[in-house]
């Protein structure tokens, strides 16, 4: 196995640590009640469930003892889970778990028999800006250098991202914006890209801020997809202060970071606007609770930490829609 392999699993089993050791039988909810079930698109052991089972402790004593059934339902980029939140959710019993921008990607690509207003993001829980990587010992260790020697020399530079993720998405807009020509080598999942890079097989890797802070000694940031700076990548500058000098402006402030939501159907929340705002206002709560904030505090994810009403991300989720719609993503 892999060191990038071996520390990506180190730190998956850290994001769920705390969440093992609080597990505890389903709970009794209070008589007649339907259990709320909070569908993870993906699959067991990674953040996003870890998150959704933290928080579905707090939650049922923030919603007075009802149960709380985590479900994981992943594949097809997170179809799935979305389709299994309409079919269930129309009466506000069941909750999506799953990042943004994957949301927006899973609709963009036009497989999937729904539409981005059929979905209300009712919490945003944490975001993760993107990074920008090479080796310590690489000669690009500038974006100027990176971008003046993919102009000076046209493919010969290359970049390693998840494929299909907002990772790739991402490489082809700054691609685009900045008028350069390097490769976007896509791998089957974020281990892979990284030790691509590690192995010399490509010259950069865009990844996610806080994950790839394990690779923090053999690997120089170049930029963060943001307009702050990352306390793991002091070296690095804000994506948005560069791209002023090439006269380009991102979309959003985290241009495509990963946000982990909480999502509704539309429909539950246009229909029983009451029973939205109970919802949203228990989520907040056992989010804002001393379980979850020892975690976040533990884990160093004070900076990422969101825990907000999703109405104050949807302006940001609806710029970089019009962006993943115009990219025609793969």
């Amino acid at each position: 196995m892999s060191e990038a392999s071996v520390s990506r699993r180190k730190f998956s089993a850290a994001m769920g640590s705390a969440v093992l050791a609080m597990a505890a039988p389903r709970l009794a909810h209070a008589q007649g009640d339907k259990p709320l079930s909070i569908v993870v698109g993906y699959p067991p052991g990674g953040s996003t469930d870890a998150f959704a089972r933290l928080i579905s402790v707090p939650l049922s004593t923030a919603l007075n003892g009802r149960n709380i059934l985590v479900r994981n339902v992943p594949g097809a980029g997170g179809q799935i889970a979305a389709t299994t939140l309409l079919r269930e959710g129309a009466d506000g019993s069941t909750v999506l778990a799953i990042n943004q921008p994957d949301l927006n990607l899973a609709v963009a690509r036009g497989s999937a028999n729904f539409k981005i207003t059929d979905f209300r993001v009712i919490m945003a829980d944490l975001h993760e800006p993107r990074v920008f990587l090479v080796k310590n010992d690489s000669e690009l260790n500038t974006f100027a250098k990176f971008v003046a020697q993919a102009k000076a020399k046209p493919g010969k530079l290359s970049i390693s991202v998840t494929g299909g993720s907002a990772q790739e998405t991402m490489a082809q807009w700054l691609i685009e914006h900045l008028k350069i020509d390097a490769t976007i080598v896509p791998y089957k999942g974020g281990s892979e890209s990284i030790n691509a890079l590690l192995a010399g097989d490509v010259t950069a890797n865009l990844g996610d801020d806080f994950v790839r802070s394990i690779m923090r000694t053999k690997t120089t940031a170049l930029f963060i997809g943001s307009d702050k700076k990352s306390p793991r990548w002091p070296e690095a500058p804000t994506l948005e202060s560069l791209l002023t000098g090439y006269g380009v402006k991102m979309p959003s402030p985290h241009f495509l970071a990963r946000y982990g939501v909480y999502v509704v159907s539309a429909a539950f929340a246009e229909k029983n606007p009451k029973a939205y705002q109970e919802l949203q206002q228990s989520m907040l709560k056992a989010r804002s609770g001393a379980v979850f904030t020892e975690y976040v505090h533990k884990n160093n994810l004070n900076d990422l930490s969101l825990g907000t009403a999703g109405e104050q991300y949807e302006p940001i989720f609806a710029s970089e829609m019009k962006e993943i719609e115009r990219l025609k993503p793969r």
